[in-house]
């Protein structure tokens, strides 16, 4: 006889303990939802080195976990030595104080599931979501957990954050077939440890075939990743060493760090291929992170992405829970996000291929190139921090330098409402929830744009054209919405000029 069916019931489950999955169980138990974070004992790729930048941080501390990363010691980020396109090799560090972290990702996982837990939610560790079905709104996912029998848990609101092996979202998978990528990685230690930037820095390198990058983990281990095309089928299933250590003799930089280096164990392979997803979420279902796209490691900003989209899918679930009149439209939101910043990251990486292609003229990176490219399309995208600060839009930095030195230029301020402004009406993130929120959109903003540095442009365009002097227009500002110091405030009338809500000119 079977053993008995243990039925839990939640407001939210979280399938995967990765930083996506994290971020958002994290989220919504400090909201004070009932939430479940559904956490394997040994989630896949546990061995892997993960190194997350210094931008990571605001997105651990919105989400509570960056006291418990902070705490855990890990081996520091500090900057990146590159050597691209066959160029000379370029070492930079990050402002001091400002670093990130390397660490191995069950390490990684263990910090923030022990987090999660003192936040408030149920962590169900060493429990594997073995199916999933959906009855009439409500999800039933059946798991198998080694310290109990079988346990079915229940749910309005399913988070899939399960990254590659994608529980839910790999029957909506989109991959790019032109892409198709094999992660070789191996571990070196040197018992006297590496010395100076070698000791921190994250060293990426680009060579006919590919390219490779390292990190530490420790300051007397290394481990080192080589991105290579799969090999054909006869070399599938072997031992895959021989192949990373041609690949690593390709990168010279690379080669020469581990000179003299213990290997500790063989080489070993993972897949690294990238897709997409054809929807990331629907009313009661978002796909978190890696589980919804996957992007090329070449930007360093897997973690800082999973991280971002684990907020932003707690807010939606909460939203859902909150207003379930909005849970269509917050679910909607994420989707739009999600294919954008995926969109973002292909353009960011097509641009790193076309010169590795210029320099190495091999099929591997004109292949990607061009993938990269199409994938990306044309345009700008919000960044995580755009998208927490309730922005629709990017401005260009440079279009915003531009307009703040004009302003200084000019003896008075005399600003008219730019040509084609207008005001909108789109969903965007306050207070953490999805709301329908007033906006400003012109032909240099067509998405619309709301903040700029937690200046409220809406406000600022309003009264921009009353005031002749900077200072006075600050003053009004400030007493008609939540106050801010006159360099945000100065930034944000810069930005509302370089996005064209306002043109210089008499009203």
């Amino acid at each position: 006889m079977s053993d008995p069916v243990t039925v839990q019931t939640h407001e939210v489950v979280v399938l995967g303990g990765g930083p996506g999955g994290s971020a958002a169980a994290a989220l919504l138990a400090q909201l004070g939802r009932d939430v479940a974070l559904v956490h394997p004992s040994s989630p896949q790729g546990a061995a892997l080195a993960q190194s997350v930048p210094p931008s990571a941080r605001r997105l651990l501390a919105e989400v509570g976990l960056l006291d418990a990363v902070d705490r855990a010691g890990f081996r520091p980020n500090e900057g990146n030595t590159v050597r691209w396109a066959g160029g000379a090799p370029r070492s930079e560090s990050f402002p001091p104080g400002s670093g990130g972290f390397h660490a191995t990702r069950g390490d990684l996982e263990a910090v923030f599931s022990r987090a999660v837990e003192s936040l408030g939610a149920h962590v169900r560790r060493g429990t594997s979501a073995r199916s999933v079905e959906r009855f009439d709104g409500e999800w039933r996912i059946r798991c198998a957990s080694q310290d109990g029998g079988p346990l079915e848990l229940r749910t309005g609101w399913l988070l899939d954050a399960t990254g590659r092996t994608g529980v839910v979202a790999r029957h909506g998978r989109v991959p790019d077939r032109r892409t198709e990528t094999l992660a070789l990685l191996r571990r070196y230690r040197r018992p006297d440890g590496w010395d100076g930037a070698d000791a921190t820095h994250t060293v990426v390198e680009s060579h006919g075939e590919g390219w490779a990058w390292s990190l530490p983990l420790a300051p007397d281990v290394r481990c080192v990743t080589t991105m290579v095309d799969p090999p054909g089928a006869a070399a599938r299933g072997s031992d895959p060493t021989p192949l990373f250590e041609a690949h690593l003799a390709h990168a010279p930089l690379l080669a020469d760090l581990v000179a003299g280096a213990e290997p500790l164990g063989d080489a070993w392979a993972c897949p690294a291929s990238l897709y997409t997803s054809s929807r990331f979420a629907e009313a009661g279902l978002v796909l978190v992170g890696d589980a919804g796209s996957f992007i090329d490691p070449l930007s360093s900003y897997g973690v800082k992405k999973a991280l971002a989209s684990g907020w932003l899918a707690g807010v939606v679930a909460h939203t859902g829970l909150v207003d379930p009149g909005m849970a269509g439209v917050a679910a909607g939101f994420f989707h739009h996000r999600e294919e954008s910043v995926y969109r973002g990251y292909r353009r960011l990486s097509a641009r790193f291929f076309e010169e590795a292609a210029a320099a190495h003229g091999h099929r591997y990176w004109a292949s990607r190139a061009e993938a990269a490219r199409a994938a990306g399309g044309e345009g700008e995208g919000p960044t995580p921090e755009a998208i927490m600060d309730g922005t629709e839009w990017e401005i260009p930095e440079d279009a915003v330098r531009a307009a703040h030195r004009l302003l200084r230029e000019q003896p008075h301020l005399e600003a008219r409402a730019g040509a084609g402004v207008r005001v909108v009406e789109r969903p965007a993130v306050e207070g953490r929830r999805v709301v329908m929120q007033r906006q400003l959109a012109s032909a240099r903003a067509p998405g619309g744009v709301r903040f700029a540095t937690g200046v409220d442009l809406l406000v600022v365009t309003e009264q921009a054209p009353l005031h002749r002097e900077v200072p006075d227009l600050w003053h009004a500002y400030n007493r008609v919405a939540p106050p801010v110091g006159l360099p945000e405030f100065l930034t944000g009338l810069a930005t509302a000029f370089a996005a064209g809500f306002l043109e210089h000119g008499a009203p």
